[in-house]
């Protein structure tokens, strides 16, 4: 039998504190504090309900792990989503070496500079700009920025990277727009009607798509909430 068995007040104290919380992360947290009290009770050879005095009222101790881990509400409603229920189906993968990362950013957008402006002695072979270094610069910026989101989602427990890639995909839709416009579209630049229309439908878009509880979920996920 478990401690928290043996133990009314211990096991009375853990059902309080673990109540909002998912039966995996109940789970954990009732191991982590009944090793933390037996541990300080044995220590300084009080009793089991002095050192749950210690450890502090359970509403407190419960409020401080909700910053740490998803509640049943939170979850359900991650799995309610289709797109959040899609990413925390998928098996976690390893990002590629920063190596391999930076070399297929540099094919890319070097392929695609010499499609859109070509380089300095390489005329563009489908566009009909001239070279310009905010191409390359803008392109680089992009892909960066993607390929930063990612690997920093995956150095998430599973629930909080799908929350921020969830948040980031729907984010980075206006973000990508404004980036490419100038490098796709430059005579865009140069009617502030027509960039204006085009950033205000990518931002219509984003606010009609937005994860509304993912956004209220990402500050969690972002501590790197289980």
């Amino acid at each position: 039998m478990t401690a928290d068995a043996l133990n009314p007040d211990l096991a009375a104290y853990l059902d309080e504190v673990t109540a909002p919380f998912p039966e995996d992360s109940a789970v954990r947290i009732r191991w982590d504090l009944t090793a933390h009290v037996l541990d300080a009770a044995a220590l300084d050879g009080a009793r089991i309900q002095e050192a749950l005095v210690a450890l502090g009222p359970a509403d407190e101790v419960r409020a401080a792990l909700k910053a740490q881990f998803f509640t049943r509400a939170d979850v359900a409603w991650l799995e309610r989503d289709g797109q959040l229920r899609r990413l925390l189906a998928e098996e976690e993968t390893a990002p590629a070496p920063l190596w391999q990362s930076a070399l297929g950013c540099v094919v890319v957008v070097g392929l695609l500079t010499w499609l859109i402006c070509g380089w300095p002695g390489l005329p563009a072979l489908i566009g009909s700009r001239e070279f310009t270094w905010i191409v390359p610069a803008l392109l680089t910026l992009e892909l960066a920025l993607l390929e930063f989101t990612q690997r920093l989602s995956l150095r998430r427990p599973v629930r909080s990277a799908a929350v921020l890639r969830r948040v980031s995909g729907t984010l980075f839709a206006p973000l990508g727009i404004a980036l490419s416009l100038p490098v796709f579209a430059p005579s865009v630049v140069t009617e502030p009607a027509l960039l204006a229309a085009a950033l205000g439908a990518a931002l219509l878009g984003a606010y009609l798509t937005r994860p509304r509880e993912a956004l209220t979920l990402a500050g969690k996920a972002w501590r790197g909430a289980r």
